[in-house]
């Protein structure tokens, strides 16, 4: 292991590698298979992002046979050369880079208090990419297939299939299947110029911790011009636009907006966004961001495609309710989150979720994205509230086998063991709950619960 502090600059250190994708621990946030050796690009630049109080973190190279760990600090570049194999060297910068967003006050002025439903073509041209992968084609509810869209996409890219971009992100997913939230999100941080050109945008850096998606460049303009993106894009706007009114006539996000607002008083936000893409899965997203005094929510979304069993079971108002599941547990990790941060909490979800084979099935999805306290408490609640919603919104009568599906689900399908036990108590104590009493004021309880149970 070589440690270096940013004196070592006068010589370049060397860090060698019998693979071409070696993980990257920057600061707390370990990424596996985070980064993609290439040594044809020279400085392969990692952007290590830099919070405003913040002097200097470590930042670990680590590959399968040898780690590198610097001390960067703000403002400073960090060279180094990646050997793989004995002979293919890559000369790699770390760069200490500001925060992710730049929120102007003619952007404040012109959101403030606005909901946005996109289909941003940076975005889209990643999530076609991602699409042709063979990771994309193989991993079942990663990408949606049985649409005339995903029929029209294949019959125009079949072509370019092996493409170098399509190879290096499906590299890259293959090795963490997790990257692909990152490389998906971060696509929105880029547009196209009039030129048709991919460059950055003026309000985002990042939407990720990283800006994974930055390397690729070159190679995802090389597939866009080659490939006639733009015509497809624009050739296929009245589906987007299709989707587009239905998330905002059908899917009532403003109620779920007003909802949120209400049971969680004093977690507020000025303005909210919904991106989406025609081609996304199972796969669902969110983050806030903060800057010059303005709060933005993005949700990262699928689109609620219907299938056939449902319009069997359950009525035209009760699928409308059903339908808002998607944006509504990725908007309400906005809320959850910042609430169970607070002290009189921590202590006692730490403990509660010390074990956490008492709420998680092993081998199970919830195993590999939410084996943390933090985030196994977050996520059985974020579920929970769904059936505070369909109490609120839902049919009457049709509540109780909207329930039952989605607690089958939960257990069955993700994993969360114990989720129909936790649903139910959650159930009894909102509808038990005094006079003025919201969500906010039940976590007590809540907590105590997940702590009795364990």
């Amino acid at each position: 292991m070589i440690i270096a502090s940013p004196s070592f600059s006068q010589k370049l250190l060397v860090l060698k590698s019998h693979t071409y994708n070696i993980s990257i621990r920057d600061g707390n946030d370990f990424r596996k298979g985070r980064w993609n050796i290439d040594p044809t690009v020279n400085p392969d630049i990692y952007e290590a992002p830099m919070a405003v109080n913040q002097d200097s973190k470590l930042v670990n190279f680590i590959t399968d046979v040898d780690s590198l760990q610097l001390r960067v600090e703000r403002g400073k570049t960090y060279p180094f050369v990646i050997l793989v194999n004995d002979k293919d060297s890559a000369f790699t910068q770390v760069k200490t880079v500001p925060s992710a967003v730049n929120f102007s006050s003619e952007y404040i002025k012109s959101h403030q208090g606005k909901t946005f439903v996109e289909v941003p073509a940076v975005y889209e041209l990643v999530n076609i990419v991602i699409a042709l992968t063979n990771t994309g084609k193989n991993k079942e509810g990663l990408v949606v297939k049985n649409t005339p869209y995903y029929q029209a996409l294949c019959n125009w890219f079949s072509l370019y299939q092996q493409a170098p971009v399509v190879k290096k992100i499906d590299s890259v997913l293959s090795i963490s299947y997790v990257e692909y939230f990152s490389i998906k999100m971060n696509a929105y941080a880029f547009e196209f110029n009039p030129k048709g050109e991919i460059v950055p945008s003026e309000v985002y850096n990042r939407l990720t911790s990283v800006n994974t998606l930055r390397p690729y460049l070159a190679d995802l303009q090389h597939f866009a011009d080659q490939s006639r993106f733009e015509l497809f894009f624009n050739q296929h706007q009245s589906v987007y636009n299709q989707l587009i009114r239905a998330y905002r006539d059908s899917i009532d996000v403003p109620e779920m907006q007003k909802w949120l607002g209400k049971n969680f008083p004093g977690i507020t936000y000025n303005s909210y966004k919904i991106v989406f893409s025609p081609l996304v899965g199972n796969n669902q997203s969110a983050n806030w961001y903060e800057y010059n005094g303005f709060k933005e929510v993005q949700a990262h979304v699928n689109f609620p495609y219907r299938n056939e069993q449902e319009k069997k079971e359950f009525s035209r108002e009760a699928l409308q309710v059903k339908d808002g599941n998607i944006v509504f547990t990725e908007l309400n990790h906005n809320f959850i989150g910042p609430e169970g941060q607070k002290l009189d909490y921590q202590e006692g979800i730490n403990e509660a979720f010390g074990n956490l084979a008492t709420w998680i099935r092993k081998g199970s999805p919830a195993e590999s994205a939410y084996n943390n306290a933090r985030a196994c408490f977050d996520e059985y609640l974020n579920w929970a509230l769904v059936s505070l919603r369909y109490i609120d919104n839902a049919p009457p009568l049709e509540q109780a086998k909207l329930i039952a599906n989605m607690e089958k689900h939960q257990v069955e399908v993700r994993g969360f063991t114990t989720f129909a036990e936790f649903n139910q108590f959650l159930i009894r104590l909102y509808k038990n709950r005094r006079k003025g009493q919201v969500v906010a004021d039940l976590y007590p309880q809540i907590v105590a619960w997940f702590d009795q149970y364990k």
